[in-house]
């Protein structure tokens, strides 16, 4: 099964637009594939949304318990400084490498213009619609 690291992007535009991003977030809860975060993640997604969007902690907690319910949790045993421009998306490669991801889906450009790191491919959200369709 796809093992898929989600940037924070994508989990707070599925909670808060639906849309592509809220699908894929179906597929993960679907199992039909292996979602994999991070304390780090979590943290940069519920800080976003405690900060841009004003959530209320009640929501942010549930998130987080729903999240750790459908996703494989990691602590990423390196530190990497591959993008310079944001510090915080080196936090996905980090877990994306170190829970040896198949995808890493994204909305951010820092991330999205490396197209991949260490042959892990870096996409947009509906990439993922279009690759679970296909199998």
């Amino acid at each position: 099964m796809l093992r898929i690291v989600f940037d924070s992007n994508v989990y707070i535009s599925a909670l808060l637009f639906n849309g592509i991003p809220g699908k894929i977030l179906d597929i993960a809860l679907k199992n039909e594939i292996i979602l994999i975060t991070s304390d780090e993640i979590v943290t940069e997604t519920v800080r976003i949304l405690r900060e841009k969007f004003k959530w209320p902690e009640h929501n942010i907690d549930k998130f987080v318990r729903w999240l750790s319910d459908i996703s494989e949790n990691l602590r990423p045993a390196i530190k990497l400084n591959i993008i310079k421009e944001r510090e915080s998306d080196n936090r996905v490669l980090e877990c994306a490498v170190s829970g040896d991801a198949g995808l890493i889906v994204s909305g951010d450009k820092h991330l999205l213009k490396l197209k991949k790191y260490k042959n892990i491919p870096i996409v947009r959200p509906i990439y993922l619609t279009y690759l679970i369709k296909e199998e």
